[in-house]
Parts: C-alpha cells; structure tokens; sequence
C-alpha cells in the first residue's frame, strides 16, 4: 500500500513537472525581478521572496495540469511528450483535476497574502493562462502570449513593494516578454518535426529557414529593453548600470552563440534559468550601490 501511494506521488509530481523545475524556476525570476527593481525597506523581503517560490512552483504545476488536460491527446502524438501521465494513461483525469485544484487554492493562499492592488492584478492574467493551451492549434504566435504570462510575475513582484507602476518596469515587463519568447522559441525546435506532422503551429516553425536571423533579433530587443529599464531605475549608478548590461549581453549572447552552433535545444532552454538568476542579483544590488 505505502509502495502503491509513493508510486501515485510519483506520477502526480510527474504531472506536475515537479522533476523538472526549469518552468518553475523561469516563473519565478520575473517576480523576483519585479520585487527587487525598487525594493520597499518597510516590506517583509524574504516572506515575500519565499511566497513567490512557493506560488511560482504550484502555479507552474497547475499551468501544466491544465496544458495537459488539453493536450493528451496530441502529446501522444509526439515523441517528448507521450509519457506523460494524462497522455500515457498513468492517472485519471478525475485525480489530474482534484491535484490541479489543489495547487490552484494553494496558488490563492499564495495571493493573497500579498497587499490589494497585487491580489488585483494577479487575476487579470487569469483568462490568458487558461487559453494558452489551445493557442498552438490557431496561430503561429503562441509564445508571445506564454511571454505575456510568464512575465506577468514583474508587475505583482513590482505592486508588492510600490503602489503605482511606472515606465522602468514596464520596460523590464517588455524584455521578460522577448526573453521568453527567445528561449521558448529555442525550446520548441526540438519538437518541431512532430508539431509539422499533427498540424500543431509555433513561433519556431514560423521562423525555421530565417532563425539565425530572427532569434538574434528576439534577444537583442529583450536587451534594448532590459537597459532602458536599468536607466530608468532610480537605484544605483551609472558605472553599475553599464556592468550589468555587459553581463546581461554576454550570457545573451552565449545563448545565441549556442542556437547557431545548434547546442541541444533543451540545454539553451535551460541554461535560461542560470541567466534569469544572474539577471536577479543585477537587478537587486542596483538597490544598494
């Protein structure tokens, strides 16, 4: 029996790509990013910090019960994803439900702790989260709208520590977005023979015969925003706003390096999360130099 149950956890974390928490992890960058582009001396930092891990990792997994909800069938189809617990038949879609909404109230515990005009604005993004799944199937676009989600954590970690946005974090917002929609781009080559034959569209099937062109031209906008928003940023001085752009070029850059040497697909993809913490510490010393 204890055999039988350890085995269920097994697939249920499974299902909620608990073993591989790269998605998780690039979830949670953009509110750290967000909580420490102007940092508020008066708030609890590390309360807020860990309800971010722990909401960005139960969101995360609830995000990929809901894809897979939606998927099972095509993920059969597909050579990465037809071992997954809903596509190979491993758990029932009742179980998959009860556990999707069990990460769901923790997601909302998570929430509101947060103050009113944060709890506000993390459920405008609701409706976008929900309809990303079907994306795929009508337009080539899907990971504008995944960046869009994604992100959306800067502007909650952002409403945590002030009462109003402003153009600093609307240019960070915009450089999460073409960062993500960089890397995911990246990702979604590896399935790119298997998407052409179910007649699933993405951005990297979009851009196949111009991508040593285009996706240099992703992570370059990305960059232009991200700087504009280190010079926005009342935090921290010039010197340090130019060492950390450098920083921020040369990982870029060795991500692209790594596209048009054809490095694994998945290897770049996670190595995003290396870059996403480094972007963190960059953006949370400028509050102390």
């Amino acid at each position: 029996m204890f055999k039988n149950s350890l085995e269920n956890i097994q697939i249920l974390l499974k299902l909620g790509r608990y073993n591989y928490p790269t998605g998780a992890f690039l979830l949670l960058w953009p509110c750290i990013w967000g909580m420490s582009y102007q940092i508020n001396s008066e708030t609890n930092l590390l309360k807020i910090f860990i309800l971010f891990v722990v909401g960005s990792f139960v969101m995360r997994g609830a995000g990929c019960c809901i894809n897979d909800f939606f998927d099972k069938d095509l993920d059969r189809l597909v050579s990465r994803t037809k071992k997954r617990p809903l596509a190979s038949k491993e758990i029932s879609i009742k179980t998959a439900f009860f556990f999707t909404c069990f990460q769901l109230l923790i997601g909302l515990f998570v929430v509101i702790q947060f103050n009113l005009k944060a709890i506000l604005f993390s459920f405008f993004i609701i409706p976008l989260v929900i309809v990303y799944p079907l994306l795929k199937r009508i337009t080539f676009f899907p990971q504008i709208i995944l960046g869009i989600v994604f992100n959306w954590g800067i502007v909650i970690g952002f409403l945590t520590q002030n009462t109003m946005l402003n153009s600093g974090i609307f240019f960070l917002y915009l450089g999460g977005v073409f960062y993500t929609v960089g890397y995911d781009t990246i990702y979604g080559f590896q399935d790119m023979k298997d998407d052409k034959k179910i007649g699933v569209k993405s951005l990297s099937i979009k851009i196949e015969n111009k991508s040593d062109q285009i996706i240099p031209l992703i992570f370059s906008l990305s960059l232009i925003c991200i700087s504009i928003a280190f010079f926005l940023n009342e935090n921290g001085n010039v010197i340090s706003k130019l060492i950390s752009i450098f920083f921020i070029i040369l990982f870029f850059s060795l991500q692209v390096y790594a596209f048009k040497k054809r490095v694994p697909y998945k290897k770049i993809f996670d190595s995003s999360v290396f870059t996403g913490s480094i972007l963190s510490l960059l953006i949370f010393t400028q509050n102390y130099l």
